[in-house]
């Protein structure tokens, strides 16, 4: 089980929108990827996503990719317990096989 930080939707939701949207004003925008992020953050706080597809959704939605977007969560995680994240693909993976 995977142990969060006191009021981890609101300090992941806070770094998300600092780093990749920026000038968005909750209440305010229609940016639909800022929304589709909120929500995807929502959505594993309140336990309704895994870890994997929590990762892969907020990656999509802030037009990055997973690494990053697990690299800025864990922060927040206080304990993964036995849970070990394997994405599927590695990015570096990805883009070594294109050169």
């Amino acid at each position: 089980m995977i142990h969060t930080t006191e009021n981890f939707f609101n300090k992941v939701a806070t770094d998300i929108r600092d780093r990749y949207f920026p000038n968005e004003k909750h209440g305010y925008t229609q940016n639909k990827n800022y929304h589709a992020a909120k929500y995807t953050i929502e959505l594993f706080n309140n336990g309704c996503l895994t870890y994997r597809t929590f990762i892969g959704r907020l990656a999509k939605a802030c037009d990055t990719n997973n690494a990053t977007i697990h690299n800025m969560v864990e922060k927040h995680i206080v304990s993964f317990g036995e849970y070990q994240y394997k994405p599927r693909r590695l990015y570096s993976q990805s883009k070594a096989q294109i050169n």
